[in-house]
């Protein structure tokens, strides 16, 4: 009787068990097509259609692995709509981790060559294109804080995660799929996704993993074979190869790389939904809203024949009830250990006090996420790959880094070819090192017609509580000024106007409100400038007038930038607010025995406050307006004549072809100026720039009877400048072509061409 009443027992408990019908989901890769997959899945939930197990390659893996972890249709979509997200695919850095005051100042090098000591010259690699279209320096972080708590959670068996998961990646050496079942959760989905020169690949277990859709873009085989479902409801935004295109560069790469897959499913064993899209790009994440409807709405079309094929249901109180019970269960991100693959036993130590300044102290990811930055800022290191493993004794992750240390030295070369005078050639030399500091020493400089400059820079960063930047200038550099910049100019008569500087600088810098810096210098100059005070210049008999000073100085600063490039940026924003003291002496020896005064000699103090703020804001995805503000006050007295006094001005330079120009119109002591910069965005490479500048010297320096400079009146002369540009941006230089127009002298119009970086390096007084 007993053994009978079990048996009922037993039987009450299981037959619904093995009667009760399971679901499985397998989302086919597609890039951003993928994010139909969402809309699919919020039309099964509304209508109680379970999801017991989900499969997906690349993005079909990133949606699958998201649902597994216990997102629902809304927190999905907030992702896939946030600003982190677009971080992922694009490569930007966010704005409160750019460490400037780590950074060195932009150079105008169109190549870049990496090289060790232990290279032999077929090793020399040089860095002219990225190695995949998408820097994965976001990506590399942001998987730990996405995917490390529901991998501590389920044990690195997905298995056990809120929904069983199966992912799909590639080994291209071994010409096979690897089916993703445990591990780290992260890793395997950064592998799923990983499309050839988009992302770079992963390595797990040895071999280098790639997009899963080579092999295997609809794992139907895999989720039948590891979780046998009674029914497979599938979503396929993917399509076999077409014959590749000549103009078409992706089409040509997915033909390369892609293998046939068979998006069919036998009728028998489920449900297939195929979407077909044209002109869709495999990042285009900002058509969220629309892929999402389109599989919301032709699941909800064939719902009724969904539910004739599933009659089970689901509660969906009780599956937000489950959710929330899995999501409140994951472990804080809390790190305590650190280890390091890829370093020295020194760089080990620089690299752990960037995270904290003591063994087993127990640190956030936000410690995480600015140690990462700031290791990355100065380019010592190339990458890092982060990975936690969590401990379930103290409830702590263990932080394993894989670091990849940049080759010591690094050749550059580059500068700029104009149309005009403002042809210049750049010839860097670097070598850097990582030990229990950081250390970089920087040779460098250039030859053209208007500018010749060589510099050596030494910079040493210290990882201490607060982070110190230290920097030692020594440069010697001249700049020589023509009264006009003509197209092709090819005159050989010698520069009006000479400026040779030498100086010796020191500068301190530390961080300041995140991605900002406050700098502190120290250093002396001497400064002569040669130049003739007549606008009629006999070049073979005349002389040079020539005044010399001699400075000390000390400066600090504020300051900060985001902009998305080195000149003819589009986006971000640079703003320097900078005090500045000097004192020295300044002798002044007359080119002309007819000039009096020759052998003057006198002291001079002062101080002088500048303001710089260079802002862009997107108003529409093909139109930018841009503003530009720069005021300078200078207490600085009159120099011995007007002319000396002019050149030792403020200059008042925004454009490329202002930088090479001397205009007198465009000197002050004091002075107010604003430009606005409406950009059009033909494409992501060619955009059309105006400019439109207006300057106003507080006191305007003016010419009196015997050549000495005298203040005007105030806000007498108000001054302007336009020019309009159309610039290509490549990846290792600028081409613009541009017409500009200034108010004085009068007629005074301009064309040319300039292809690369006009970019000049530190100057004394700044």
């Amino acid at each position: 009787m007993k053994k009978l009443l079990l048996i009922l027992i037993l039987t009450i408990i299981f037959i619904p068990v093995t009667r009760a019908q399971k679901v499985g989901l397998v989302l086919s890769g597609g890039g951003a097509k993928g994010m139909t997959h969402i809309g699919i899945i919020r039309a099964l939930e509304e209508n109680n259609i379970p999801i017991d197990y989900i499969a997906g390659t690349s993005m079909g893996a990133i949606i699958g692995s998201l649902y597994a972890m216990g997102y629902s249709p809304d927190d999905m979509e907030q992702l896939l709509a946030s600003n982190a997200f677009k971080m992922w695919y694009t490569g930007e850095v966010e704005k409160n981790y750019m460490y400037y005051f780590k950074k060195n100042p932009p150079t105008p090098e169109f190549v870049n060559i990496r090289m060790s000591l232990k290279d032999s010259l077929s090793m020399v690699k040089p860095q002219i294109l990225p190695t995949s279209m998408v820097d994965p320096i976001q990506m590399n972080l942001v998987f730990i804080d996405l995917f490390a708590r529901a991998t501590a959670l389920c044990g690195g068996n997905f298995d056990n995660l809120f929904i069983p998961f199966r992912c799909v990646a590639s080994d291209v050496y071994n010409k096979r799929q690897i089916i993703m079942k445990n591990g780290d959760l992260g890793d395997a989905v950064r592998a799923s996704m990983s499309f050839p020169f988009v992302f770079r690949p992963i390595e797990i277990n040895g071999v280098l993993a790639y997009d899963g859709g080579i092999y295997n873009n609809f794992p139907t085989d895999v989720m039948r074979d590891d979780f046998h479902p009674d029914i497979i409801i599938g979503s396929v935004v993917a399509s076999n190869p077409t014959k590749p295109d000549e103009r078409d560069l992706m089409s040509q790469m997915e033909n390369m790389v892609m293998q046939k897959t068979d998006y069919s499913l036998p009728d028998s064993a489920g449900i297939v939904m195929k979407f077909k899209f044209e002109n869709v790009g495999l990042l285009d994440f900002d058509r969220l809203k629309e892929f999402h409807d389109i599989g919301y709405n032709q699941t909800i079309n064939m719902m009724d024949s969904i539910k004739k094929r599933i009659n089970r249901r689901v509660n969906a109180d009780n599956i937000r009830l489950r959710r929330l019970v899995f999501k409140s269960n994951l472990p804080e991100l809390r790190f305590k250990n650190i280890a390091i693959d890829g370093a020295n036993a020194q760089q080990r130590s620089y690299i752990k006090k960037e995270f904290h300044q003591s063994d087993n102290k127990v640190f956030t990811y936000e410690d995480l996420k600015r140690g990462y930055f700031r290791l990355l800022s100065d380019d010592v290191i190339s990458e890092i790959i982060p990975h936690a493993v969590y401990n379930p004794i103290d409830e702590t992750y263990d932080l394993n880094l894989k670091v990849k240390m940049e080759d010591n030295f690094s050749v550059r070369a580059g500068g700029n070819i104009s149309s005009s005078n403002s042809n210049q050639v750049y010839l860097g030399l670097s070598y850097k090192d990582l030990n229990y500091y950081s250390k970089e020493f920087i040779f460098d400089g250039q030859l053209g017609k208007v500018y010749n400059n060589l510099q050596l820079t030494a910079k040493v960063d210290f990882p201490t509580e607060i982070p110190t930047s230290y920097r030692f200038i020594a440069s010697i550099s001249t700049f020589d000024y023509y009264k006009s910049d003509k197209l092709f100019s090819g005159t050989d008569n010698p520069a009006f106007s000479k400026k040779d500087e030498r100086f010796l600088k020191v500068k301190v810098s530390l961080p300041f409100l995140s991605n900002k810096k406050a700098e502190f210098g120290f250093g002396c100059a001497r400064i002569s400038d040669r130049y003739f005070q007549t606008s009629i210049i006999n070049f073979n008999s005349f002389k040079h007038d020539n005044s010399v000073y001699n400075l000390v100085g000390g400066s600090i600063g504020f300051g900060g930038s985001t902009l998305n490039a080195r000149q003819y940026s589009t986006e971000g924003s640079r703003d320097i607010l900078l005090a500045q003291v000097f004192s020295g002496n300044e002798i002044f020896h007359a080119g002309s025995e007819t000039i009096e005064n020759d052998g003057y000699n006198k002291k001079n103090s002062w101080m002088q406050i500048s303001y710089l703020n260079e802002s862009y804001y997107k108003i529409s995805p093909s139109f930018t307006m841009g503003t530009y503000l720069k005021t300078l006050y200078s207490s600085r007295n009159f120099s011995e004549n007007y002319t000396a006094t002019l050149l030792e001005a403020g200059e008042f330079a925004p454009t490329p072809h202002s930088m090479v120009t001397y205009n007198e119109a465009f000197r002050a002591n004091q002075y107010f100026s604003f430009g606005v910069r409406p950009i059009y965005n033909l494409s992501s490479v060619f955009h059309l720039r105006g400019e439109v500048y207006g300057f106003l010297p507080i006191l305007p320096i003016k010419r009196n009877a015997i050549n000495k400079a005298v203040y005007g009146k105030t806000f007498s002369r108000f001054q302007h400048i336009a020019e309009l540009s159309l610039v290509c941006r490549l990846p290792f230089g600028a081409i613009s072509a541009y017409v500009n127009h200034y108010s004085s002298p009068a007629k005074n119009w301009n064309f040319g061409l300039n292809l690369g970086w006009l970019l000049f390096n530190t100057r004394f007084i700044e």
